[in-house]
């Protein structure tokens, strides 16, 4: 699963091995999907070979599965109460877009979440700083 990004390129020899779906962690935590992903990564690859380096597919893929990263550590330490306050906050117009996008369009789903509910905004901070506290006190 994906943790950080993993570059696709491996030099080998005199020549390149490219990595991509799970071998290059293209799978996304929040739901444990990699098939888009990984085909998303093989497009990438695809334009960086043809480019020479250089991959606006690679980037986006970044971008998403950073996103899904930080949704997934944003959840990390919810306890029940805060999963029923996050169901409790879906409006209608919340509820309709999760509807109208994919898992895929998570950058969509969280702009269009974060505009119908604010208040999600928040529980989603509260969800960020119980994990820091609990890091603290790791420490």
């Amino acid at each position: 699963m994906y943790s950080r990004w993993v570059p696709v390129r491996r030099a080998v020899g005199e020549g390149s091995v490219y990595l991509v779906g799970d071998a290059a962690g293209q799978v996304k935590v929040s739901t444990v999907g990699g098939i888009v992903t990984g085909l998303r990564g093989a497009l990438g690859v695809v334009q960086a070979i043809l480019s020479g380096g250089a991959s606006r597919e690679l980037r986006t893929l970044r971008r998403e599965l950073d996103l899904h990263l930080f949704l997934r550590r944003t959840l990390h330490d919810f306890q029940q109460s805060d999963y029923s306050r996050l169901v409790d906050l879906l409006n209608e117009p919340a509820k309709e877009s999760l509807g109208a996008y994919s898992r895929d369009e998570a950058w969509k789903i969280v702009w269009r979440l974060c505009l119908s509910q604010p208040r999600l905004v928040l529980l989603g901070l509260r969800g960020l700083l119980m994990r820091r506290a609990g890091q603290q006190a790791a420490n």
